[in-house]
């Protein structure tokens, strides 16, 4: 009888041992990439929580603004420059209505809150302030300048306002404070002539 060489064909030892790892690594970048993914979305999470509270606080901050009829900072040594015709920057600012309603928006540093005070009571605007600024630039009314008074009027009012995330004001999945979020705005009161 004949002996025929037959050669066994299947996976070696090397071959099974670089397929495995292979494999290891194709699994570890993906879950790397997932593991990234998940971080990307609790941070855009957290920043759009962030953009979300301090919009809602500059609308409510600039519509005051917009429709109130005196303006004027709050600090009284602010107030004596903002009167001489100087720009001011100062950490609040107070409002009158037509009705004769006052409006103060505050930074309380302590909290680290915006707040507003409106006929005696405190309403919080948004938490985890860690910067609150209004910048007053001031004009003369046309009866300021025909009697040559001081100046009375906001000509505009520059706000910025910086959030990050605290442990008070965190959603379950958002970190703390690793992405603040700073805003601006310009604001013009009206003045309508009818």
């Amino acid at each position: 009888m004949r002996r025929m060489n037959i050669k066994r064909r299947g996976v070696g030892l090397v071959e099974l041992l670089l397929a495995l790892s292979i494999s290891a690594l194709l699994l570890t970048a993906t879950a790397v990439a997932v593991d990234a993914s998940f971080k990307a979305y609790a941070n855009n999470q957290e920043e759009s929580s962030l953009l979300q509270q301090s919009r809602m606080a500059l609308n409510r901050v600039v519509t005051s603004i917009r429709t109130s009829d005196t303006h004027a900072p709050t600090d009284p040594t602010l107030l004596v420059d903002f009167k001489a015709g100087f720009k001011v920057t100062g950490t609040s600012i107070g409002m009158f209505q037509e009705d004769g309603t006052n409006i103060v928006y505050r930074y309380d540093v302590a909290r680290k809150q915006l707040v507003s005070d409106i006929k005696g009571k405190s309403y919080i605007l948004a938490r985890g302030v860690e910067a609150f600024s209004v910048s007053m630039e001031p004009m003369r009314s046309e009866e300021a300048l025909r009697t040559g008074s001081s100046y009375d009027l906001l000509r505009r009012a520059t706000i910025l306002i910086t959030l990050r995330t605290t442990a008070e004001t965190a959603q379950p999945s958002e970190t703390t404070g690793k992405h603040p979020v700073t805003l601006s705005v310009s604001v013009t009161p009206r003045r309508n002539s009818w």
